[in-house]
């Protein structure tokens, strides 16, 4: 794919171009380390870094063009041509839109966004709309830098490119797991949606936001962007739907399990291998049965259903295709052991995740172990939270690392314990892999291990150092070792 710069500067904001502005573009790249020759090279200003200081580098590996916020005059370096713009992040969503030909506006696009269940329910909606849908999630994006930590929702000309090639290989429906980060930071500014879906609101990423308020808005962006001819698909026993509702021009479907939903699920039965349930809607009526349990899969196979039936897919469709639907890696991912008892592996990270996860296995264990942690350098506040949480709904648990990063591991859980009461049955072992042998090692017949945080990662950041690991294949050698499986 290559573009002309000077076809791609009539729709874009811009300050001033120095240089010649017929300049052939063929890639975009908002990483120095990425750039090949010919490229263009849009510098961002960071929490962290700034793009800028890597223009020298940029145009030293063959970037002919360079957007910047910066003067000319300020840059490192020589481009042939430097573009100044007022907006780096606005300018890279929409170069991206542009230079991939306006992919999203020939596609069904279906936008995920809240705390929990995004991964499970974009998955689940592939499935449900079908072959001709391609997904971009936790689970099939990987940045091709190891040591850059994986993001929910890709940079624009990752969204944009992947649509692109989408629509060459015949494909219709475009889902993509939508993150706060992602709608707050313009990744998804130039991406045409036709159906916004919320799931659910907790605390998480107050890091990066100020409050709750904040995140919140963060999370309706998507649906003020809306227009009259799309839909928005809202969790009906979600507070935030209502102001979702008052601030979108969207038609509105609701779901849940509140009698209000236009998609309601009731009749639900939970057990340990699975859950069965039925839908009702203004589309028909069927019975439901997920091979994953959880009541909040419920919510997240509703949600799917729901865009679904806005496809005009008959519901009895809809409800074959959930039924092939297995479990995801990492979501409540279940190994069974000889002696009765049962590992899970889950992505569960935060407040609102470990709550439901530890209370959906309360219903079906006399007793629930627990190893999890917090990660490092990001939201201090939730740790207490989670500590306070491991001690209400578990019989035993063991606080160790996740991903410290280049914070103390020590003033991490030092944190964590901040928040778990006198009395509490638990330990305190760092190292992660110790911390789980010692959990498996008391666990007993009818009992289970959530081994919670990290889910399907396979790495874990230390000091600046990324080491190789993944909790469940861990747990599968650790298992065979103790002739446990």
């Amino acid at each position: 794919m290559e573009k002309n710069l000077s076809e791609l500067l009539p729709d874009i904001n811009y300050r001033l171009v120095r240089g010649p502005e017929d300049q052939k573009i063929t890639g975009l790249h908002y990483d120095s380390r990425t750039v090949e020759s010919g490229g263009a090279f849009v510098a961002i200003p960071g929490r962290n870094t700034d793009g800028h200081e890597y223009i020298a580098q940029a145009i030293e590996s063959g970037a002919g063009v360079v957007f910047g916020e910066i003067p000319r005059s300020e840059i490192e370096g020589n481009p042939k041509t430097y573009v100044r713009v007022e907006n780096s992040r606005k300018l890279l969503a929409s170069v991206s839109h542009l230079f991939f030909d306006r992919p999203t506006k020939e596609l069904f696009v279906a936008g995920i966004t809240g705390t929990n269940g995004k991964t499970t329910t974009a998955h689940l909606t592939g499935n449900v709309l079908g072959k001709q849908t391609n997904l971009v999630t936790t689970l099939t994006h990987s940045d091709s830098l190891p040591e850059k930590e994986p993001v929910t929702t890709p940079e624009a000309p990752v969204i944009h490119e992947k649509a692109q090639k989408s629509l060459e290989k015949g494909i219709k429906n475009l889902v993509l797991e939508v993150s706060s980060h992602g709608l707050s930071l313009d990744r998804v500014a130039c991406v045409d949606f036709d159906c916004g879906v919320f799931t659910n609101l907790t605390r998480d990423h107050l890091d990066f936001y100020d409050s709750m308020e904040e995140y919140a808005a963060g999370k309706v962006k998507l649906f003020t962007g809306l227009t009259e001819d799309d839909n928005a698909v809202l969790n009906s026993d979600e507070p935030l739907s209502d102001r979702i509702i008052a601030e979108t021009r969207a038609e509105i479907v609701k779901y849940g399990i509140d009698e209000d939903s236009d998609v309601l699920g009731d009749k639900i039965n939970k057990k340990k291998t699975g859950t069965t349930f039925r839908i009702n809607s203004p589309w028909g009526t069927e019975e439901v049965n997920l091979n994953f349990p959880g009541l909040y899969n419920v919510y997240n196979a509703l949600a799917a259903a729901s865009i679904g039936l806005l496809r005009g897919i008959d519901l009895s469709r809809i409800v074959e295709r959930l039924k092939d639907s297995g479990p995801l890696p990492g979501r409540l991912d279940k190994l069974e052991l000889k002696n009765g008892a049962d590992v899970y592996v889950d992505f569960a990270h935060n407040p609102g995740a470990l709550e439901r996860t530890l209370l959906e296995l309360k219903e079906h264990y006399e007793e629930i172990f627990l190893v999890f942690g917090c990660g490092g350098m990001s939201d201090r506040g939730k740790r207490p939270e989670m500590g306070k949480i491991a001690a209400k709904h578990s019989d035993r648990f063991f606080i160790t690392d996740d991903n410290p990063k280049g914070e103390d591991r020590t003033s991490i859980l030092a944190e964590i314990e901040e928040g778990v009461g006198k009395g509490s049955n638990y330990e305190v072992i760092p190292e992660r892999k110790s911390a789980i042998e010692a959990a498996l090692d008391e666990l007993a017949p009818g009992s289970c291990l959530l081994v919670a945080g990290k889910g399907h990662e396979r790495y874990q950041v230390i000091s600046g150092d990324w080491v190789e690991y993944n909790d469940r294949e861990f747990l599968e050698k650790l298992t065979r070792k103790k002739s446990l499986r």
